[in-house]
């Protein structure tokens, strides 16, 4: 028996292959009467779709940049998808609770969540998502998953749009132009556990896709003022997944490696923000399980699991 859900998305399908396409001919396909389709059209044009009516049949005006159930329907993951919400990580905490996994996504946040407490700007255009996992990890591998969403959102956005970008420790994902870096997306990861035993993961996901910059975040950019054009979302959410759950099955020491071609921190000077103070020196590697190597100015080796990164040296 199929969902509601799955039909509303089956539509979608035969829309957007067919120029025109009869309501006799959807009802065949998908097993519904003509009047079901009909009430089914009536749903996807309150949801925003232009869907004309013509005599020959349905037309689909626009193939609009949505992220809903509809055009995320491929997806392994029950969608949780909001106009407007205060956050998708806050959302997908009482999501995880119930068991599932799933991916929770906004087209506005109006209190976004960054690292350590900080408000991510989240206005209409960007990607503001939150993936609720169930990794086969042990608690002391959970640092993994940072660099694997990391990583999977950089191959993401080049897959999609072509540009190259890097990453900067711990959950950054740069672009870089000249001397210039600029914040192209973040990632945050918060987990729960019992003992050794991970009982679910919610990674955070902002990506600048076509939104707008505030005045104040002079550190970022976002993809449309890279291109000067508009890019579909739904391509970078779906390529995320995709290589996030090949990742997923990749060995530590690979993703590691992985991560290290892409990052623009290794060989830097930089400066740490962490809990415990400030530290500065020389980025020298990222150690098996998951910190920062860092080499003082008093020659002190020091690994460091978390805190702000600040890139001091330019890089050549």
């Amino acid at each position: 028996m199929r969902t509601s859900k799955s039909t509303k998305s089956n539509i979608l399908k035969l829309l957007k292959t067919n120029k025109i396409i009869s309501g006799e001919d959807i009802g065949k396909a998908l097993g519904i009467s003509r009047t079901a389709v009909w009430k089914h059209i009536q749903v996807l044009k309150n949801k925003g779709y232009k869907i004309k009516s013509t005599p020959k049949g349905y037309m689909l005006i626009n193939n609009l940049d949505l992220l809903n159930e509809e055009e995320l329907a491929d997806l392994p993951y029950k969608i949780y998808y909001y106009k407007e919400i205060t956050s998708t990580m806050d959302v997908a905490k009482k999501i995880a609770e119930k068991g599932e996994e799933a991916l929770i996504i906004a087209e506005v946040q109006t209190r976004g969540k960054g690292r350590l407490g900080r408000i991510w700007h989240s206005p209409k255009g960007g990607i503001w998502m939150s993936l609720i996992v169930r990794p086969s990890l042990i608690l002391k591998e959970a640092y993994l998953l940072t660099y694997i969403a990391s990583l999977a959102t950089a191959l993401a956005i080049e897959k999609t749009s072509g540009i190259r970008v890097s990453l900067k420790w711990p959950n950054d994902v740069i672009y870089k132009k000249d001397k210039e870096e600029k914040k192209l997306a973040g990632i945050l990861l918060e987990i729960k556990a019992e003992i050794d035993q991970i009982n679910y993961a919610i990674i955070g996901v902002g990506i600048n896709v076509n939104n707008k910059i505030g005045i104040l975040e002079s550190q970022a950019i976002s993809l449309k003022e890279i291109l000067g054009k508009e890019i579909k979302r739904k391509n970078i959410v779906m390529e995320f997944i995709k290589i996030f759950k090949n990742l997923l099955k990749s060995e530590a020491k690979e993703i590691l490696n992985l991560w290290k071609n892409k990052n623009l921190t290794l060989g830097r000077k930089v400066k740490i923000l962490h809990p415990e103070g400030e530290k500065i020196g020389l980025a020298l590697n990222i150690s098996d399980d998951g910190a920062l190597i860092l080499k003082t100015e008093t020659d002190e080796i020091l690994k460091i699991y978390s805190g702000d990164c600040i890139h001091l040296r330019p890089v050549l």
